[in-house]
């Protein structure tokens, strides 16, 4: 029988978290065949649309190859302490995953780049039809109407162990809600504090690995 982690659960927001920058809005930006991307997220902003219909919406108007898109994804920057974190958790008996709201095949592609092929991922999908890209959104919570992906359901099933939670935006605010410690910049920096739910403030990767070490064990 495999032995049960001894550490803590890691969950990492991905862009703008392990990312230096918004993978999908670089990706929407570049790729949309019309401005029309810019109304969608205006409306999901103000909270007049669901994650969902604007995801499907904005990927439906992108006009890009599966090889093209892959391309792209090999000039993503990703935050160089994530993977020394990546290695901590293997090393400390932490489980470590990813929950986005981006689509799995970039993140992968994006990655299997810096040779992190084993994180686990949790994210929307899409698939190509008719040269056009179809969102899919295997992880949608009924429960939750707003979120495409509602993250919380990850860190509801783990018992006796800390929950870490790491994210800067709107979609992260619903697992910052359940964890037991918080990471948050920007968005979701300034959403939980109007909230009044306690956090730790980050800039970068570091000072969560840092923070680790500190807290539950020391360096690799």
């Amino acid at each position: 029988m495999p032995s049960r982690p001894t550490g803590p659960a890691l969950f990492f927001d991905f862009d703008n978290t392990v990312t230096l920058g918004d993978v999908l809005d670089r990706v929407i930006e570049r790729y949309s065949a019309s401005e029309s991307w810019r109304d969608w997220e205006a409306e999901w902003q103000a909270g007049r649309m669901s994650t969902p219909e604007c995801l499907r919406r904005q990927l439906g108007d992108l006009r890009v190859s599966p090889e093209e898109l892959h391309r792209f994804m090999s000039y993503v920057d990703i935050d160089p302490a994530f993977p020394r974190i990546v290695a901590w958790a293997a090393a400390h008996g932490a489980d470590l995953c990813i929950l986005s709201d981006n689509f799995s095949p970039l993140i992968h592609a994006i990655l299997d780049h810096q040779g992190l092929t084993t994180v686990p991922v949790f994210a929307n999908a899409f698939v190509f039809t008719a040269g056009r890209l179809e969102a899919r959104f295997p992880f949608r919570d009924p429960a939750c109407p707003r979120c495409a992906h509602c993250k919380a359901q990850h860190l509801r099933v783990v018992e006796r162990r800390p929950r870490i939670f790491v994210g800067d935006g709107l979609s992260d605010v619903c697992p910052s809600l359940v964890a037991d410690v918080v990471f948050a910049k920007d968005s979701l920096a300034a959403d939980l504090d109007h909230r009044d739910v306690p956090f730790r403030h980050y800039r970068a990767l570091d000072d969560v690995l840092r923070y680790l070490e500190e807290h539950h064990g020391g360096r690799c």
